[in-house]
């Protein structure tokens, strides 16, 4: 699950890793030329939640973007019954992130995407965010989710995300 930008003429690569008791975290590796890539020894960038998060199994498929001087990520966040939400984090360095509060966390209200969003896709247009996202009734850890495709919007406000 890459997503690679460019940050001061080089490139970040942020992927989803997993440890050898599989947990899975984000990473970050950098790259001069987009080909060769060095994975920072400070990974992973972005740790599991605390117990009872949404986030506390395992984080994923990251989507990261700049505006007005701070990088913002959206990614998927594992609780222990494997339902899916996407998170949001920002950072003022592209390395090191700081998640915003569960308030940000974006849920499936619908009955097709009750146990899964995840997957999300950015394009920031101004201070307006739009995403869209995979979704899906089975919180499963296989591809069997009864899935489909989500869109949502959020705003930049002040430095701030908000559904």
């Amino acid at each position: 699950d890459p997503y690679v930008i460019q940050i001061a003429g080089r490139y970040y690569m942020y992927y989803l890793g997993q440890d050898r008791a599989r947990r899975q975290r984000l990473g970050l590796a950098v790259s001069d030329d987009g080909v060769r890539w060095r994975k920072l020894a400070s990974n992973p960038v972005l740790e599991l939640g605390e117990v009872g998060a949404f986030d506390e199994n395992g984080l994923g498929e990251p989507a990261v973007w700049a505006w007005r001087g701070h990088y913002w990520m959206l990614y998927t966040g594992r609780d222990r019954s494997e339902n899916r939400r996407i998170g949001a984090a920002w950072s003022a360095d592209g390395v090191r992130w700081t998640r915003l509060p569960a308030g940000a966390v974006l849920a499936g209200n619908r009955p097709w995407n009750a146990k899964v969003v995840c997957d999300p896709t950015v394009i920031v247009e101004g201070d307006l965010v739009r995403v869209w996202f995979g979704g899906g009734d089975v919180a499963a850890p296989d591809e069997r989710l009864n899935g489909q495709i989500g869109y949502a919007t959020l705003r930049l406000e002040d430095g701030t995300l908000t559904k």
